[in-house]
């Protein structure tokens, strides 16, 4: 079925045309004025490339998903396009034109839509993925990662294999991508809005924990019952808990890297004290040693170079699960 079109209007920024098109009721024109603040800000800056964005804020994004697919994102970004709140589509190689995508129901889902710093915090960081290029991110293109099981597989085991090696490529490949996005965010005027946005974050990931309260109970009632191994019960919440909020690790270096110690500690003082504490014990050190890596990443590494960086993450988070009982082998190769 089409959508309707309820909105179309045309813009000149500088040297940049701004085309909107929405088919949402009320709230565009806020999100329109947020991304012409963007716009100024990244061409104050001097390294705006675009001579045409195209904005469409849209109720859900399936017009996109129905053209590119479900699981289609750019520069490796890996999460489904209808779970996503904001998404650039550009291509490196053409950079006269960028195309952001605004999806509504997850913008209101997760508490964005009547947000407007936070709003912007998602367009600055958006915008600032072409402008972070550098050799670093380039060879990140160029690496991949084989997983296996070290004991005999359960079908727990197998599952588990499956969620490790999408975790570890999140972590060890698209984040460096993730974390020069978010420090020339940052550096490039929008550092209050990044630090309201994640701000928003962690509160929305502390406020998960009664989800994950309810799955510990459902997993031992299975262990009472026979119907689980003990072992696999911290295996699973581990792995649940990397999964859940080990990325974080990417917004707080970046407010290191800044050197705006002041911001790390605001979000890293919630951590400590209202998640961490509610999470299996090995996960703060895992934590903590990506943090340090993120924040230590240089922005010109060569692909050997990055092959070995990407390896000490995968190492991290494949001895914590060593730690929990399971046994895994990973390593980061050229592609």
């Amino acid at each position: 079925m089409r959508r309707a079109v309820k909105h179309v209007e045309l813009h000149r920024i500088g040297t940049t045309e701004l085309r909107v098109v929405s088919d949402v009721d009320i709230g565009e024109t806020a999100v329109v004025q947020a991304e012409e603040a963007v716009i100024r800000t990244y061409m104050q800056r001097g390294n705006w490339p675009h001579r045409l964005v195209s904005l469409f804020i849209l109720n859900d994004l399936q017009p996109l998903i129905r053209q590119v697919g479900s699981n289609a994102l750019p520069s490796g970004r890996s999460a489904a396009l209808d779970t996503r709140t904001v998404i650039n589509l550009y291509d490196l190689a053409n950079p006269d034109a960028c195309h952001v995508f605004v999806n509504q129901q997850m913008m209101i889902k997760e508490g964005y839509w009547d947000d407007m710093l936070a709003v912007r915090g998602l367009l600055a960081h958006e915008h600032a993925h072409p402008l972070a290029e550098n050799a670093t991110t380039r060879a990140s293109r160029e690496l991949a990662i084989d997983l296996n099981l070290d004991q005999k597989p359960t079908e727990t085991h197998v599952r588990l294999e499956g969620l490790l090696s999408q975790l570890i490529e999140q972590l060890c490949l698209t984040a460096p991508r993730e974390v020069f996005t978010n420090l020339l965010a940052i550096t490039s005027g929008f550092g209050e809005a990044m630090l309201h946005l994640n701000q928003r974050n962690v509160a929305n990931a502390c406020m998960s924990l009664e989800g994950r309260a309810k799955l510990r109970e459902l997993l031992s009632q299975d262990v009472a019952q026979g119907n689980r191994p003990a072992d696999s019960v911290g295996q699973l919440l581990l792995v649940g808990d990397l999964e859940g909020y080990c990325g974080l690790a990417m917004e707080l270096a970046p407010f290191d890297r800044a050197g705006q110690p002041a911001a790390a500690s605001a979000l890293a003082d919630v951590l400590n004290q209202d998640l961490f504490p509610q999470l299996e014990p090995r996960f703060a050190p895992t934590f903590a040693a990506a943090r340090r890596l993120y924040a230590e990443l240089p922005a010109e590494l060569s692909l050997a170079d990055l092959q070995i960086w990407s390896q000490q993450i995968a190492n991290i988070i494949i001895g914590a699960m060593r730690d929990q009982g399971l046994m895994l082998r990973c390593t980061v190769r050229e592609a």
